[in-house]
C-alpha cells in the first residue's frame, strides 16, 4: 500500500505534538488531515435513486493543507482562473525574501504575507505605469509559496503579469519588449518597498519580535538587507497564462508535498523524492530523493500550513477597453481570492 501523509500523521503526530509546541492551527489541520475520508470526519450515503446500490462514503476533511482531497478544489480554482484570465501573452516572475528574514516571518506570516503581496505588486504596478517600460496598468495573479522540494523554508511570491495593460485613456497597450522589465530595476524598487512595508509595521507595533531579537536588531538588518542583492526572476514571456495558472494551482492547494512523492517510510525516517537542483557553492546536485526524521517532516510540513483566513491569492485587474483578443470590455476589477 501506498505511503500517504495521513498514515504519516496517524502513527507519528501524537508523539510528535507531546514534545512540541504547535499553534492551534497546526493542531487543527493535523487533526483533520488524519482523519480525512475516515469515520472520524462522519460520512454520507450514496445510493441510486432507484435503490439498486447504496453505499456509505466517510466526508473528506477539505483542510486545504491537506494531499488527499485537494484534486477537487485546486480543478475548481483553476477553472475560474482560466475564465479570468486575459486572453493575452503574460510573463511569469518571482519573488524571493532573503532567508535571513525566516524568523519574522515565522512569528508574523499574516502581516509578512500582507508586505509581500503589497511589496511585489506595487513594484510592477509602479515601474510599469512608467512611460519608459509600459505606460499602461497591468493584470496581476499573485501566488504565495513558502516551501522548498526538501520541505524547508522558502518564502517566495510567483506572479503571473499581463504583457499589456490599460492606459490612461482605456485602451489596451501591447507590451513590445521581450524582457517585461531590467531585473535588477524590478529588484531594488521591489526590495525597497518590502522593507518600507516591513518598518511602518515594526513602527507601528504590529510586528511580533522573533524571541532573541530587538527592535533596534531588527532595524540593523532590514538595513543591512537593504544593500544586499535579493533573488527576483522574470521568466520568458508566455503566450498565454494557462500553463503559469496550472503550475500556481498545484502548490496552492494540499499542501507543501503531495502523496505521490512519498517512497517509505522506515523507522523514523521518511524518505521522499524531490527535483534534482544545483546544491549551492558546492555545485553539488540535490539527489532524487530524501529523507527526513518523522519529527523533521512533520515539523516542516505543519510550519507550512497558512493561519486561519490568511489569503494566499491576491489579484489586479485594471478597467476600461479589453485587448482586441477578447472582444469585450473588461469586468473585473480589483481584489484578491483565496
Amino acid at each position: 500500500m501506498a505511503l500517504t501523509v495521513q498514515q504519516i500523521l496517524q502513527e507519528h503526530f501524537d508523539d510528535f505534538a507531546a514534545r512540541r509546541p504547535l499553534s492551534a492551527d497546526m493542531r487543527r489541520a493535523a487533526q483533520r488531515m488524519r482523519g480525512c475520508r475516515t469515520a472520524a470526519m462522519g460520512g454520507h450515503v450514496i445510493g441510486c435513486p432507484h435503490g439498486h446500490v447504496e453505499r456509505v462514503a466517510y466526508n473528506s476533511c477539505r483542510h486545504r493543507s491537506c494531499p488527499q482531497c485537494s484534486l477537487l478544489p485546486r480543478e475548481v480554482w483553476l477553472s475560474r482562473w482560466r475564465a479570468r484570465l486575459l486572453d493575452c501573452p503574460h510573463f511569469h516572475t518571482v519573488f524571493t525574501t532573503p532567508h535571513d528574514l525566516l524568523p519574522l516571518w515565522r512569528y508574523n506570516k499574516k502581516e509578512f504575507a500582507a508586505a509581500l503581496f503589497a511589496a511585489a505588486s506595487g513594484a510592477l504596478l509602479e515601474l510599469l505605469a512608467d512611460e519608459k517600460y509600459l505606460g499602461a496598468r497591468v493584470g496581476l495573479l499573485a501566488a504565495l509559496h513558502t516551501w522548498s522540494q526538501t520541505l524547508a523554508e522558502h518564502v517566495h511570491l510567483h506572479v503571473l503579469v499581463t504583457a499589456g495593460g490599460l492606459t490612461e485613456a482605456g485602451l489596451w497597450r501591447v507590451a513590445k519588449k521581450s524582457c517585461l522589465l531590467p531585473r535588477k530595476v524590478l529588484m531594488r524598487v521591489f526590495r525597497g518597498k518590502l522593507r518600507e512595508q516591513l518598518l511602518r509595521a515594526l513602527r507601528r507595533g504590529e510586528l511580533t519580535l522573533p524571541p532573541g531579537t530587538s527592535e533596534s536588531e531588527l532595524r540593523s538588518l532590514l538595513n543591512k538587507l537593504g544593500r544586499l542583492a535579493w533573488n527576483v526572476k522574470i521568466l520568458e514571456r508566455y503566450e498565454h497564462g494557462q500553463g503559469v495558472a496550472t503550475y500556481l494551482a498545484r502548490y496552492l492547494k494540499g499542501g507543501p508535498i503531495s502523496n505521490g512523492r512519498l517512497l517509505a517510510l522506515r523507522g523514523v525516517r521518511v524518505f521522499f523524492r524531490c527535483r534534482a537542483s544545483e546544491g549551492g557553492e558546492s555545485g553539488r546536485r540535490r539527489p532524487p530523493s530524501i529523507s527526513l526524521t518523522t519529527d523533521e517532516f512533520l515539523g516542516w510540513l505543519l510550519e507550512h500550513v497558512p493561519p486561519g483566513n490568511m489569503q494566499t491569492v491576491h489579484s489586479h485587474f485594471g478597467r476600461g477597453r479589453a485587448p482586441p483578443c477578447l472582444g469585450e470590455p473588461l469586468s473585473v476589477g480589483g481584489g484578491t481570492a483565496a
